[in-house]
């Protein structure tokens, strides 16, 4: 049988680590025999033409140009989508069966048109088929960073779906932990090229992407960094009923406003983003029937840890904790009585997971009015929050203290173990954690050996502490990109990208991408 086969490579740094020319070259010899009547041809993303060799028999000659091609490596931003549409274009007329590979690590998150390219595939009959690495989980790092500089004429929607639909920015979590957090599956545009066309999408994670990192971002009080998760090992099944929508973002919008669990969630969050418990509210606007698309916002900002005023801000944390209990047995009451039917399980866990995270946002309010009250006036003034003269408070070196950070420390390991570490708030505190450690343990029966699971296990209890000039502490950011936009280049250079791994997996999913 006649067949047609477009590459098309986007030649990134990822890429040139994961030795694909090595790797393409022994599978072209180990199946020459069935590759007789394949044409192969080939094509870099980011090229002025992206076809660099129109389909041909003489493999040889692919694999020497690809060898030549891709000798170095490129970084920054790329439209594969572009790409795609010209490779698919090269192939349309070919005889036979046609398909296009698209192997890229980096830039699914580099969206033009996902539906003009999907319409160019349909209509030139070309299946998609997409090597690529697995994404995090419902990514609001683009979110986060709206002014990033992109090529023109494109933008940056990261995560594993058509939208944002985990909650993120809780209160006193330094990083997203849905950021952090492997998918199992890779990004929605390039999931959709394949998933529109009959295709498949393969996930690609190197051996050092599958460690499991304890404390991906803060510190852990509990272990030495090389233990794996209690539920390491995903559960395909579970995961599979996680999986987000494949259809048309627009589709997948309609779909979505039906679903009586995802509104739910979307009622919480806004309702939660005006009391100050998470810094973001939903970039999605509820219709009577539907979804739609809106302009991602920030929450209310409770200012608590830039006000001086430490008795004022023990009183507000404490008021916004009561909001979180409200707000959280509001939802747990509601998710209690869903509907049997119109409802997702992926959104039925982002409601039991937003549960969680409420009572964990009131342990940390809780935790920082016990710092307020039982810490700070040591070495502030509780009036003003000036540090105190060293006359009434010495100091070493004479150094001063001159405002409050905090850190996460990590629920990799559950809540039970922090019984025993010594944190501000009394017996209250006490109490919140148990009831923490209940709810925690509960949402690890269900969803413990899936993403969800793991996503809650990347959240941590704050550790509130004074900072000294010179000698502020920072928890190091393991899979951030880069805060600040580049300067200068019309495309510029792309953030590095650590995902978290997966551990190892009994599931579709081999560890976090780049």
């Amino acid at each position: 049988m006649e067949r047609t086969l477009m590459i098309v490579v986007d030649p990134s740094e990822s890429l040139a680590k994961a030795g694909f020319v090595a790797a393409f070259t022994k599978a072209v010899a180990d199946n020459a025999q069935s590759l007789t009547k394949t044409r192969i041809g080939f094509g870099i993303v980011g090229s002025k033409n992206t076809v660099i060799l129109a389909p041909t028999l003489a493999h040889q000659e692919v694999l020497a140009e690809m060898r030549r091609q891709l000798s170095g490596q490129t970084a920054g931003l790329r439209n594969v989508y572009a790409a795609v549409r010209e490779g698919a274009a090269a192939i349309a007329q070919a005889s036979g069966e046609r398909t296009l590979v698209l192997v890229s690590f980096e830039n699914g998150d580099l969206e033009d048109n996902v539906a003009k390219t999907v319409a160019v595939l349909r209509r030139g009959k070309i299946r998609a088929e997409v090597v690529t690495s697995e994404t995090t989980l419902s990514d609001s790092y683009w979110q986060r960073n709206s002014n990033y500089k992109k090529p023109r004429g494109t933008k940056l929607v990261g995560g594993d779906g058509a939208i944002v639909d985990v909650p993120w920015g809780f209160l006193f979590q330094r990083q997203p932990a849905n950021e952090m957090t492997p998918a199992g599956y890779a990004m929605w545009g390039l999931t959709r090229l394949a998933a529109a066309t009959d295709g498949r999408v393969f996930l690609y994670a190197s051996a050092d992407q599958q460690k499991h990192v304890c404390a991906f971002f803060g510190s852990c009080l509990f272990c030495s960094n090389d233990h794996e998760l209690p539920d390491a090992g995903w559960n395909s099944a579970l995961v599979g009923q996680m999986a987000p929508l494949v259809s048309a973002r627009n589709d997948a919008l309609k779909e979505l406003g039906r679903d009586a669990a995802f509104r739910l969630v979307m009622k919480i969050w806004l309702a939660a983003a005006k009391e100050g418990l998470i810094n973001s509210q939903p970039g999605i606007r509820l219709r009577a029937t539907s979804a739609a698309r809106d302009r991602a916002r920030a929450g209310k900002d409770l200012r608590l840890l830039l006000t001086g005023n430490f008795a004022r801000n023990a009183k507000r944390a404490e008021a916004a904790a009561r909001k979180a209990a409200k707000l959280r047995d509001q939802l747990a009451e509601a998710v209690a009585h869903l509907p049997p039917e119109g409802v997702s399980y992926r959104a039925k866990a982002t409601a039991n997971y937003m549960v969680v995270l409420l009572q964990l946002t009131r342990v940390n309010l809780l935790t920082f009015a016990g710092f307020c009250r039982d810490y700070a006036p040591q070495w502030f003034d509780e009036r003003t929050g000036e540090p105190l003269p060293p006359e009434v408070a010495p100091f070493a070196r004479d150094r001063r203290p001159h405002g409050i950070f905090y850190e996460n420390l990590s629920l990799c390991h559950g809540v039970r173990p922090f019984y025993e570490v010594e944190l501000p708030g009394g017996p209250l505190l006490r109490d919140e954690l148990m009831k923490l450690d209940a709810m925690f343990n509960g949402f690890q029966r269900r969803y413990g050996k899936s993403q969800f699971g793991y996503a809650l296990r990347r959240n941590g209890i704050a550790r509130f502490y004074p900072t000294f000039p010179g000698i502020s502490k920072g928890s190091v950011r393991r899979r951030p990109k880069s805060a600040a936009p580049p300067k200068g280049p019309i495309t510029p250079k792309r953030p590095t990208r650590r995902g978290g791994g997966s551990g190892p997996a009994s599931g579709p999913t081999t560890g976090g991408g780049e």
